[in-house]
């Protein structure tokens, strides 16, 4: 078994509000959890307009599967229009 643990801290440009914020992140969460069947969740900056912190677990019995999906995952957030990614911590296992 195979297992991928992701934090991407992500910059936010045009977010006027945290009403703003919190639609872009749930319909991103949304989007990356349907397609990829993956556990993700906002984890920190909640309170900030710009930033903001997701966490990703994935798990398969081929590490190549785990990859795709981890450049999968990568390609949606950096192809999000006004989203910039700042950084990406992995753990594997």
């Amino acid at each position: 078994m195979h297992v991928a643990v992701l934090s991407y801290t992500i910059r936010l440009f045009g977010i006027n509000s945290l009403k703003e914020k919190r639609s872009l992140i749930k319909g991103l969460i949304n989007e990356i959890r349907t397609k990829f069947n993956v556990s993700i969740c906002e984890l920190d900056l909640n309170d900030s307009k710009n930033w903001a912190q997701i966490g990703v677990a994935v798990i398969s019995s081929a590490q190549d599967v785990v990859d795709r999906v981890v450049e999968g995952i990568t390609s949606i957030i950096e192809n999000t229009d006004g989203v910039q990614i700042a950084e990406i911590e992995r753990e594997g296992w």
